[in-house]
C-alpha cells in the first residue's frame, strides 16, 4: 500500500496504464483524455526538469491556476520532486498574491495564463522571493517566463540520457513530509496556511476509498476548485481507484452532465440546490413540461426518495 502520494501516483500508473485518468477540453470544447501512464510520465518528466532547475526537496512551489489538465500535471511534478505546492485559483486578489507568496517564501510559481500573469506582474515589485515563473498555457507567448511544456520536454530528454534524480527524490519522501500548504480565504483576518502532510492525505484516501462504490473506469465530473482540499481528496481517491475525472465549470455544467453521464460528483450543497430548483421550475411549468410527463416525474421522484430513505436504515 502506498505510504505517500508519489507512490500512489506510480502505483496507479502501473495498475491502470491505458485507462483515461483525466479529461480536459480543447479549443472546440471537445473532451480529450490523458491516460494514467501519460499523466505519470509527464509528471515525472516535469519533476526531472524542476530538479535540474534547482527545486529542492521540501521546498514550496506556487501554483496559481484553475481546473485544467496542466494543474494536475504540475501537482504531480512538484510532489514527485519531494517539494510541496502552494495552490490558489485565478480569483486570487492582489493582496492575497503578495501575502501568500511572501509568507510561504516560494521561489518558483506556476501561472495558468496571460491574464493571471498580468495580475502577478502588478504585484511583482512587492514579492521578495519569487525568481522563476512557469507558464501553463501552451498558447502564451509572454516573455520572461518558462514554458511548462518545454520543461516537460527537457525532463524527457534528461531521462532519456539516464537521469533518475526524480526516482531518488521519490524514495526519500517521508510520510510526515509536507505535500501542500493551502491558505484559507482570510475573511476574518490574514489568510492562514494549512500544512498538510503526505500521511494526512493518504489517511483520507485509504479510509474514504472503501466507502465509495467506485470501480476503475468510473466517471467523476469535477466542478469544485481543484486546489480546495475536499476536491483534492476526491481526485486522489479517483487516482487510487482508476476512475476518470472530467473537468467542467458552472457555465458548461448542464451540457457536460448530459455528455459525460458521470458516475458520481463531489460538490457543495449550494450547487445541488440550484440544480434541484432548476429542474423543479421546469417540471412545474406547463409551457415546458406536459402534464403526463410532469406526473411521471413526480411519481418517479416519490419512489426514489422512499428507496433512499429505506437504504439509510
Amino acid at each position: 500500500m502506498a505510504e505517500n502520494l508519489a507512490q500512489l501516483f506510480r502505483e496507479s500508473a502501473e495498475k491502470y496504464r491505458d485507462l483515461p485518468a483525466f479529461f480536459s477540453k480543447d479549443s472546440k470544447k471537445n473532451y480529450y483524455p490523458t491516460t494514467y501512464s501519460q499523466l505519470y510520465e509527464q509528471g515525472i518528466q516535469l519533476a526531472e526538469a524542476l530538479i535540474e532547475l534547482g527545486v529542492q526537496q521540501k521546498q514550496k512551489v506556487g501554483l496559481l491556476a484553475d481546473n485544467r489538465i496542466e494543474w494536475i500535471i504540475a501537482d504531480y511534478g512538484v510532489i514527485l520532486t519531494g517539494a510541496a505546492n502552494v495552490p490558489r485559483g485565478t480569483d486570487i486578489t492582489d493582496s492575497e498574491i503578495v501575502y501568500i507568496l511572501n509568507h510561504s517564501e516560494v521561489e518558483v510559481v506556476f501561472i495558468e495564463n496571460d491574464k493571471m500573469l498580468e495580475k502577478f506582474n502588478r504585484n511583482k515589485s512587492q514579492l521578495t522571493n519569487v525568481k522563476t515563473l512557469i507558464m501553463m498555457d501552451p498558447t502564451s507567448n509572454s516573455p520572461g517566463v518558462l514554458k511548462m511544456q518545454e520543461l516537460i520536454e527537457k525532463g524527457k530528454a534528461l531521462r532519456a540520457g539516464g537521469s533518475k534524480k526524480a526516482e531518488e527524490r521519490i524514495t526519500a519522501i517521508d510520510p510526515e513530509d509536507l505535500f501542500t500548504l493551502i491558505y484559507t480565504s482570510g475573511t476574518t483576518g490574514l489568510p492562514k496556511g494549512v500544512m498538510l502532510k503526505h500521511s494526512n492525505m493518504m489517511h483520507q484516501v485509504n479510509y474514504v476509498s472503501p466507502m465509495l462504490d467506485i470501480k476503475a473506469g468510473a466517471r467523476l465530473l469535477s466542478i469544485l476548485p481543484i486546489w480546495h482540499v475536499f476536491e483534492r481528496v476526491v481526485e486522489y481517491v479517483c487516482i487510487g481507484l482508476g476512475a476518470a475525472t472530467y473537468y467542467t465549470n458552472v457555465r458548461d455544467l448542464r451540457q457536460d452532465l448530459a455528455t459525460v453521464k458521470p458516475t458520481f460528483m463531489g460538490s457543495a450543497p449550494r450547487l445541488w440546490e440550484n440544480i434541484y430548483n432548476g429542474i423543479y421550475t421546469r417540471i412545474n411549468d406547463p409551457a415546458q413540461t406536459p402534464a403526463l410527463r410532469r406526473g411521471l416525474f413526480k411519481l418517479a421522484y416519490f419512489f426514489s426518495r422512499k428507496k433512499n430513505q429505506a437504504l439509510r436504515f
